[in-house]
């Protein structure tokens, strides 16, 4: 009874008139609730990561150190993606995410466990190894269960379930840390991490077979994936270069004393909860006007840096910031994803994801480093996200104008 009206509305939700096979549906629910428990665990977790890493009696560089845990994940998507479509398998994209998804939500309970910054730190790794594993393969699935109903859409409702999640984490470990402390508070994310298990061995169960990657014989050649490919994703990097880690974020707000433990979580459930906000109507803007509706990212990030250097002055600030740091989550977890499945053949999205992935990961971690040192400096900081979101800018309108 419940899977019919989950069906139902969400049937309604990509057009009544559409027929769309059960199973699909089903199976993009299943994987949608996997997301959704997924990120209660890790989303959870990662909301006090730099401040839980101070608490601990980590130096800044700490912070970096643990985003750089997003370099690690984003190689791994390009390994997975390669690998994806070299064997061109059902069963590697599956395997992939399935084992993905076990590791991501295995390890962070455990920082229960942990004593010393430097063994919280290898847990936050561990957990972007999981994601890096999963994601391009994941994507696969997505797009090819969404090619009916319109790509924007598809992603941008799988993102507002998955964003639930990340709004329910960060409020549930608030709670607890202040109920129980830093520690001890990390044990309840294993309940939903046993669920997302079970979501995701039934979306397995109902698709088993991902036509997208067994279309044609392997063939991995990266000059096929296009000028329009390339462009897009430099336009991506600066943009990355540019949109400061909220490891970063969290050491800032603990370390200048702007807001508590309890309230930094309560500050990354807002993010999430704008990222939830915003998903579905950008996934519907960008099925109306494609690319344009990416302009918004590079602007909301910059202004997301500028606002977080002014809340020493206002603790309220650290809530504005927190909102457009979320939007442009909302962005890339939306329609940069949907970009790509538009941009690249069918053949070529899981070689695509991986490489976007990979560089991506690159260049965000290269920003975080980078931020560790000027985020202490207001004008400095300022400086430079403004150039490299300029250049984003530039870039994305370049390849508007190919259009």
């Amino acid at each position: 009874m419940l899977n019919s009206f989950l069906v139902a509305k969400i049937t309604l939700v990509f057009g009544g008139n559409q027929t769309i096979p059960r199973k699909i549906l089903l199976a993009f629910i299943f994987i949608g609730l996997t997301s959704l428990t997924a990120d209660m665990v890790y989303e959870g977790a990662r909301s006090v990561g730099g401040s839980y890493l101070e608490y601990l009696g980590a130096a800044p560089i700490a912070s970096a150190i643990a985003s750089s845990g997003d370099l690690i994940g984003y190689g791994l998507r390009f390994l997975s993606g390669l690998l994806a479509s070299i064997y061109a398998s059902s069963a590697i994209i599956w395997g992939f995410t399935i084992l993905g998804y076990v590791l991501t939500t295995a390890t962070l309970p455990l920082l229960t466990f942990s004593r010393s910054w430097e063994i919280a730190t290898v847990l936050y790794l561990l957990e972007r190894v999981g994601k890096g594993i999963r994601t391009p393969a994941r994507d696969v699935i997505l797009a090819e269960l969404t090619k009916d109903i319109g790509r924007g859409k598809g992603f941008g409702l799988h993102e507002v379930m998955d964003q639930i999640g990340a709004v329910l984490g960060p409020a549930i470990l608030a709670v607890a840390i202040t109920l129980f402390g830093f520690s001890r508070s990390f044990l309840i994310l294993l309940i939903p991490g046993i669920l997302s298990i079970v979501f995701i061995l039934s979306a397995y169960r109902l698709y088993p077979s991902v036509e997208s990657v067994e279309i044609s014989a392997p063939k991995i050649s990266f000059k096929d994936l296009g000028r329009g490919f390339w462009i897009y994703t430099f336009s991506m990097i600066f943009l990355s270069l540019g949109y400061v880690h909220w490891m970063i974020v969290s050491y800032y707000l603990r370390s200048k004393s702007v807001l508590s433990d309890p309230e930094i979580a309560v500050a990354y459930l807002v993010a999430m909860f704008v990222d939830a906000l915003i998903a579905f109507p950008i996934g519907y803007l960008y099925d109306k006007i494609r690319y344009r509706s990416l302009l918004m990212a590079p602007i909301s990030s910059l202004l997301a840096l500028i606002i977080l250097l002014l809340s020493p002055t206002n603790h309220l600030y650290a809530y504005y910031s927190a909102a457009l740091w979320g939007l442009t989550m909302g962005c890339y977890e939306t329609i940069m994803r949907a970009s790509i499945a538009d941009i690249v053949a069918p053949e070529k999205r899981a070689l695509a994801y991986g490489v976007f992935g990979l560089l991506y990961g690159i260049s965000w971690t290269v920003g975080a480093f980078i931020y560790s040192i000027l985020i202490w400096d207001t004008l400095m900081a300022i400086l430079y996200t403004s150039i490299v979101q300029l250049i984003s800018i530039i870039l994305l309108m370049h390849l508007l104008s190919m259009k």
